[in-house]
């Protein structure tokens, strides 16, 4: 069992100002890459499984931030149970590093509307960092 966070009235204590609006659940093919995408409005938090695992890779294309620019690599899953909180204006991709089917819960603070005035969805270039940055061993 792992607990991924306690809510009251849709909020939780770990993640402050974060209030869950809606939860999905993703699957990926071992080896697989689904990258970059990208929210305006939209806070994501992700958990994989421990028994998965997946590489993350993060950037901040948010203009005028500190942090602009600035590109985080991380493996979740892989033993270990934690949650990851994406800002809206951070770039996410992923990919399966494992031999089965990779997993992701994640849960949102928007509902998903496919309504192009509403839909909060974008894309980006899955080589945007380069593509060795989805080399496990390099990047």
């Amino acid at each position: 069992m792992t607990e991924l966070v306690r809510l009251a009235d849709g909020r939780t204590g770990a993640l402050p100002g974060f209030e869950v609006r809606q939860a999905n659940y993703s699957e990926l093919a071992p080896g697989a890459l689904k990258a970059y995408h990208l929210h305006v409005r939209q806070t994501d938090v992700w958990f994989v499984p421990p028994t998965d695992r997946l590489l993350v890779v993060l950037l901040d294309v948010r203009q005028g931030s500190p942090t602009e620019g600035a590109r985080m690599r991380l493996v979740l899953g892989d033993g270990t149970s934690r949650l990851l909180r994406i800002p809206p204006g951070v770039a996410h991709g992923v990919k399966n590093l494992g031999v089965t089917t990779g997993r992701i819960l994640y849960f949102t603070d928007v509902h998903f509307s496919p309504e192009p005035a509403t839909c909060d969805e974008g894309r980006l270039p899955w080589d945007l960092a380069g593509a060795d940055v989805w080399d496990p061993t390099r990047g």
